[in-house]
């Protein structure tokens, strides 16, 4: 079951608007988790099956049994500084063999950034505004070393954007609280990239 992801356009300065909430933007790679049954599938933003590469997103930790489909960002934060390293990520997604895969699992795991749910339990979800979605999303599911819903802010997408760019982030994303989710590029989805001379090298 896989949905069209939902993309961005972008703008190049950042903006205050209480009709958006803001969202740092992770260094990683777009996922999204379908959960069928108690069978866990993960796909890129092109739909190609990926579950074999991430062992330790399999067990989804949700607060009760339910079919799913979550869409996020999967990175990998280093422990000691806090800070992605797409470098780690791809070397993961192009490991090979499923005894390193297993090993890789415990020395460099992946963290998912869960930012909305689009199905639970037999209801599309994506006509259902992103706020009502988000509601949802704390609902269902917990946090813990392997999944994290995604941080965000209502409103505030300057001051967001200030703190992404001292982090060496990639920038924000601002999103129409009211928006569907469409496939493909959406006005009410807006990315606001850290030029790279304020951004922290890598």
């Amino acid at each position: 079951m896989f949905m069209k992801p939902m993309l961005a356009i972008e703008r190049e300065v950042p903006f205050d608007d209480e009709r958006y909430l803001f969202e740092p933007m992770i260094d990683g790679q777009r996922l999204q988790l379908v959960m069928i049954g108690g069978k866990t599938t993960l796909l890129t933003r092109h739909g190609n099956d990926v579950t074999r590469q991430y062992p330790e997103l399999h067990n989804v930790p949700l607060r009760r049994p339910a079919d799913v489909v979550l869409d996020g960002e999967i990175a990998y934060v280093e422990p000691v500084t806090g800070k992605t390293d797409f470098g780690t990520l791809q070397k993961r997604f192009r490991m090979k063999g499923s005894l390193r895969i297993r090993e890789a699992m415990s020395l460099i795991p992946m963290r998912y950034f869960v930012f909305d749910v689009l199905y639970y339990n037999g209801i599309d979800l994506r006509e259902y505004p992103l706020y009502a979605r988000k509601r949802m999303l704390q609902a269902l599911l917990e946090d813990n070393g392997y999944y994290k819903q995604m941080a965000f802010e209502v409103g505030r997408g300057i001051e967001l954007f200030g703190k992404s760019a001292a982090l060496g982030l990639e920038g924000v994303m601002g999103k129409a609280r009211r928006s569907k989710y469409a496939e493909g590029k959406s006005e009410d989805w807006i990315k606001i990239k850290t030029p790279p001379n304020i951004a922290e090298p890598r």
